[in-house]
């Protein structure tokens, strides 16, 4: 499984063609240097930690409740390498960090989340599969629940979300995502940019049975209808800004906040008859958020990071909705190392400052 990102991470120490690099330098854009240091020239190396979380709610505004269902989140332990225009991180779920199967129930999961950072665009990509949930707020729910030190397990719901997220970033020649998100870049004065985007995402949720517990103590949530699935697909805009605020060149702080409308359409499956029950044309808000706190510069970095996106989709039920989360936490321990001049990628100051996931 890992040959082949692998073979592509050998492939950038190929030098790149006169007509790639002209090519790669429209595509990077010029960058102000007492701004943004690149080390695309640099191995990076780094030791990190990271927690993604999934969320699917039911709120019905009517009642001012929320069924909130999460699967069992997972520490990550791993390591990361960035040379040149990708990168490749390998993490492993260690047990003994691990052992609360029997408070949150066992989940199956496939998160694949790919955030390529271009220097005038960021592009988030994601691919979603989770199985097994567990009811966060049961004792809102659920009569003499006994405590909180287990909680009402669904190993049958399951998950499938797509999604596609990406912005334009107006002042990409002083402000930098990668240096938080990377860390192959060293922001070194304060800057910010607005951002203009889009985004669409697909959520498809399905129980064995109902969604919504038989046993719950309001049977009028969401008017007492019982629904096996739930469907959605929505694109739309967005738009926000981000800032990095640098404090002696070294310490620094990075805040990101995108929003806007999606139009779509939802579905709903009778958890009787597995049939599509009610649906229709459907609009939802979204916001993406990033948040990035540490230490950088030339060589060190340390630092931590979260990146979350959160959805609230109208229903065809009157006054409710459906919520999907995800997001991941991470912390980051870096080093780069200044590889001789006859390796480098781009010889060119101002070529293609590196778009690399994480």
């Amino acid at each position: 499984m890992l040959r082949f990102p692998i073979l592509l991470f050998l492939l950038t120490m190929i030098p790149v063609s006169g007509k790639a690099q002209s090519f790669f330098q429209k595509l990077a854009g010029e960058t102000d240097t007492s701004y943004v240091e690149s080390y695309l020239d640099h191995l990076t190396t780094r030791i990190y930690a990271s927690i993604k979380t999934t969320e699917i709610s039911l709120r019905d505004e009517k009642l001012g409740k929320n069924l909130v269902y999460k699967p069992n989140d997972a520490l990550i332990l791993g390591l990361g390498v960035n040379y040149g225009i990708l990168g490749l991180n390998i993490g492993l779920k260690f047990p003994f960090m691990n052992d609360d199967d029997d408070k949150y129930g066992k989940t199956r999961y496939l998160d694949l989340q790919t955030h390529i950072y271009l220097r005038p665009a960021t592009v988030d990509v994601y691919l979603q599969y989770y199985k097994g949930y567990y009811i966060t707020n049961p004792n809102d729910w659920i009569r003499d629940w006994p405590s909180n030190d287990t909680f009402p397990k669904r190993p049958d719901i399951y998950t499938i979300s797509i999604g596609l997220n990406g912005q334009y970033i107006f002042n990409h020649r002083k402000f930098s995502y990668r240096a938080p998100f990377l860390q192959n870049e060293w922001q070194k004065k304060s800057a910010g940019s607005f951002l203009l985007g889009g985004q669409a995402f697909y959520v498809d949720a399905k129980g064995d049975s109902s969604l919504i517990p038989m046993n719950i103590t309001d049977t009028s949530f969401f008017d007492g209808l019982h629904y096996s699935q739930v469907r959605i697909i929505n694109a739309g805009l967005n738009a926000g800004y981000a800032q990095t605020f640098v404090l002696k060149q070294r310490f620094f702080l990075t805040l990101s906040l995108v929003g806007g409308l999606s139009g779509g359409g939802s579905w709903f499956y009778s958890s009787v008859l597995d049939e599509t029950d009610r649906s229709g044309f459907t609009v939802d808000a979204n916001l993406t958020g990033r948040v990035a706190a540490g230490y950088n510069n030339a060589r060190f970095y340390a630092g931590i990071s979260y990146l979350g996106n959160f959805i609230r989709n109208q229903t065809p039920v009157p006054g409710a909705n459906l919520g999907y989360d995800t997001g991941m936490y991470r912390l980051n321990i870096v080093y780069r190392f200044r590889l001789k001049k006859d390796y480098r990628l781009l010889s060119q100051p101002n070529g293609l400052s590196g778009f690399l996931t994480n």
